[in-house]
């Protein structure tokens, strides 16, 4: 691989993509070391473990991990893993869980919930040295840390802190005070590609006028796309046609619906097409300041449009004031490169007498069901949750084959997929050895795109 130049690699254009890096267990491995082990990840909500001794089962590829909350109201993570053969201390799905401690179901070892070993059977047949030891016998643990209403946790003792390793990414993230939200729904997928495959799918928008041409009735697929460092984030503007739609003055379907959960009535709006977006966008902030929605930190674009967010190396958050979509990609547990898991989360603030009901999570495996079918967003209406999000997945199964192809040599990218080059390029840099620290020094931090930002 010729290295290039930061013009070119930002650019989208000078960066190839290896497509064996979709399918090469080789080169799962080497994420596995280089990237999965040393970053930072989004685990559970802070409210999935409201109480001491509420536990929550989290895997990440081969590892189970666990999230507790211990008697000083703090989260500690462990590995799910007794010190004294190996076994699993908690044997279900992921998931919630509680425990007033571990107790391994092998040889009967407990623990607590600060890590500590207690219970021993036949304790004085072990040699005291170890036995006594706690850094021998207390549970391996990670690090925690809190933002945005997710508990974040890294596998690597020497990372930088999680604010250090979101950059300015931070500060555009708080704006939304998503720590206000709660679950909607939750569903996790698995998929039979490889874990970038539908990062990728998800990392631009040049596919919209194909995949999406619905989005032309009332968003533009032109996204202007910011570099933050290792993150990155890019603007789709809702509320008005594309240039590309034929019709721009008479309203559509799509934005009497954005007109309608704004509280404007389309019967009586004496605007055109085009005026929805500002429309919209002045009825919001006219509530500001009133309602449990983050009107009052945001600018005109963000009441309207979808902000995109990379975070790397995986996730993704789609947000809007009223609700935002989290996507958590992961590989897979038997370590298979073309097999990954999919986690679609919903969050959104609840107003006052509000309620929603409990989410039902599980796994549904690709193609069984269709993803509009199993995710049920009722309580927040906007286009892009009715229409669109379902069907960006429906393909990543058949690219996957595709880059098996011999023929198949190597992706052409343009300047509106440049999120792709610069996401593989960073982990290409983290398995050539460069540390994230120094990645992080040297990677582009390019003024806002939008000009309303």
């Amino acid at each position: 691989m010729a290295t290039v130049g930061e013009d070119e690699m930002t650019s989208g254009i000078g960066f190839k993509v290896d497509p064996s890096w979709y399918w090469s267990k080789t080169r799962a491995e080497l994420e596995w070391d280089h990237v999965w082990t040393r970053m930072w990840h989004m685990g559970p909500r802070e409210e999935e473990l409201p109480e001491q001794g509420d536990v929550f089962v989290h895997s990440l590829g081969h590892e189970s991990l666990l999230f507790v909350r211990t008697a000083d109201g703090a989260v500690r993570g462990y590995f799910n893993v007794c010190r004294h053969r190996g076994n699993r201390l908690l044997l279900g799905d992921d998931g919630p869980a509680y425990a007033a401690q571990f107790t391994c179901a092998f040889h009967g070892w407990t623990f607590g919930l600060d890590g500590t070993l207690g219970h021993v059977p036949y304790r004085e047949r072990f040699d005291p040295a170890v036995i006594d030891d706690p850094a021998c016998t207390s549970l391996k643990s990670f690090r925690v840390e809190s933002f945005a209403g997710w508990l974040w946790f890294t596998l690597d003792d020497d990372a930088p802190d999680l604010r250090e390793f979101l950059g300015p990414m931070a500060e555009k993230l708080e704006s939304y005070r998503m720590e206000r939200a709660t679950i909607v729904d939750y569903k996790t997928f698995e998929f039979a590609c490889n874990w970038k495959t539908t990062f990728d799918a998800f990392n631009e928008s040049y596919h919209f006028q194909t995949l999406h041409p619905e989005i032309l009735a009332w968003g533009n697929e032109d996204a202007p796309i910011t570099l933050l460092g290792i993150h990155s984030y890019m603007v789709n503007e809702y509320g008005r046609p594309s240039p590309l739609y034929p019709e721009q003055d008479a309203l559509n379907p799509a934005l009497e619906m954005l007109l309608t959960v704004n509280g404007i009535d389309p019967a009586t709006f004496t605007g055109k097409a085009t005026d929805v977006r500002r429309a919209v966008q002045q009825a919001k902030r006219a509530k500001q300041g009133a309602c449990v929605y983050p009107y009052d930190t945001l600018s005109d674009s963000q009441l309207s449009d979808a902000w995109h967010y990379m975070l790397f190396p995986s996730v993704h958050l789609n947000l809007f004031p009223e609700f935002y979509v989290a996507m958590r990609y992961r590989p897979h547990p038997d370590g298979d490169p073309e097999k990954m898991y999919f986690d679609f989360i919903m969050c959104a603030p609840m107003e006052e007498g509000e309620t929603v009901q409990p989410y039902e999570h599980r796994v549904v495996r690709g193609g069984e069901e269709a993803v509009g079918d199993v995710l049920k967003w009722g309580a927040r209406q906007h286009p892009v949750v009715n229409e669109v999000l379902g069907q960006d997945v429906d393909l990543v199964e058949h690219v996957q084959r595709g880059q098996r192809s011999q023929s198949f040599t190597d992706p052409i990218l343009s300047s509106d997929e440049r999120r792709i080059a610069h996401f593989h390029h960073t982990i290409d840099q983290l398995i050539r050895g460069r540390s994230i620290r120094d990645i992080m020094a040297t990677s582009p931090i390019e003024p806002d795109c939008h000009p309303d930002a």
